[in-house]
C-alpha cells in the first residue's frame, strides 16, 4: 500500500549538512508549519491539508521529531500523529525508531512503525548506509511489511542518495519493489534544494472508489526548496507529481520554519 504523509521530518536538514560537519544530534531545534493542495485527476478527490512538526535535540545523542497532520485525501478526512526517536550509538552508528497512527475511513493507516539502523563509512564519515524495516496496519484489514536499504554520499555542498524497497501487502502477500534516488544541494542556514524521484510497483492502494487498486506500477518526482530569510527563520516550498494507471496527482506545499 502507498502511504503518503506530508509531515515534517529531520531528514532533509540532515542530508543538507556538509560532510564532516554533522553533530551527533544534527541541526539545532526547530519547528515548522505548512499547508498543501494537490489536484487529482479522474474524480478521485483532491488532496489538501496542514501539518506541524517539531525537531527537538535532547542531549548529545538523542533527537526527537514530533509531527501532526490534518488532511483530506480521496474525499477521506483524517488526522495523523507521529513521533520519531534518533539515537547516536557511537560516532559511526545511529538508530531511529518511529511510530504513528491516523484517523479516517481508509487513507491514513491505523498504525505504522519504522526501525532503522545506519552506519557511517570512510575516513571523513561521508558515506552513510541505512537499513530499515516497516510495519503498517492499514484500514479495512490491509497490512504491509517492508524492507528498505539506502546509501548517501556526502560531498561539499551536496548529498546524493539512492536506495530500494521491497514490500509485502496482505491479504495474499502481494509483493512489490520500488527504487528511489535524490540529490540535495546547498547548506543549512542558507539554501537547500532537494530533487527526488522514485518508481516501481505498489501492492494495494485504498482510494474509496469501492474497488481497491492493486498490483500496479507508478512513479513520482518532487522538487523542494528551503530558503533561510534570516539566521533563524525560513520558508519551504515543494512541487510534487505522481502518476499511476488510475489517476495523476500534482500539487504544491508551502511552509515556514524557525530555529532556536
Amino acid at each position: 500500500m502507498k502511504l503518503r504523509l506530508l509531515g515534517v521530518t529531520a531528514s532533509l536538514l540532515l542530508l543538507a549538512m556538509p560532510a564532516g560537519a554533522q553533530s551527533p544530534t544534527g541541526p539545532a531545534g526547530w519547528y515548522q508549519a505548512e499547508g498543501y493542495y494537490h489536484t487529482v485527476s479522474n474524480d478521485f478527490g483532491d488532496w489538501k491539508g496542514v501539518g506541524l512538526g517539531f525537531h527537538l535535540p535532547a542531549g548529545d545523542r538523542t533527537v526527537w521529531d514530533i509531527s501532526g497532520l490534518a488532511q483530506e485525501a480521496f474525499d477521506d478526512k483524517g488526522v495523523w500523529l507521529g513521533a520519531s526517536h534518533r539515537y547516536q550509538i557511537s560516532p559511526d552508528w545511529f538508530s531511529q525508531v518511529s511510530v504513528g497512527g491516523g484517523t479516517g475511513q481508509y487513507h491514513l493507516p491505523d498504525f505504522r512503525t519504522d526501525l532503522s539502523l545506519a552506519k557511517s563509512w570512510l575516513g571523513r564519515r561521508n558515506l552513510l548506509t541505512m537499513v530499515s524495516g516497516t510495519y503498517v496496519n492499514a484500514k479495512q484489514g490491509y497490512a504491509d511489511v517492508a524492507l528498505q536499504g539506502s546509501a548517501v554520499l556526502y560531498l561539499p555542498g551536496a548529498a546524493i542518495e539512492a536506495g530500494g524497497r521491497m514490500n509485502w501487502s496482505n491479504p495474499d502477500a502481494v509483493s512489490s519493489g520500488r527504487a528511489f534516488a535524490s540529490a540535495t544541494l546547498g547548506r543549512e542556514r542558507q539554501r537547500v534544494i532537494v530533487l527526488r524521484g522514485s518508481g516501481g510497483g505498489e501492492g494495494y492502494q485504498l482510494t474509496g472508489t469501492g474497488a481497491t487498486e492493486q498490483k500496479f506500477t507508478s512513479w513520482e518526482a518532487s522538487l523542494s526548496w528551503r530558503e533561510w530569510v534570516s539566521d533563524k527563520v525560513g520558508i519551504v516550498t515543494r512541487l510534487e507529481f505522481y502518476d499511476n494507471p488510475f489517476y495523476t496527482r500534482m500539487g504544491l506545499s508551502f511552509g515556514v520554519f524557525r530555529h532556536w
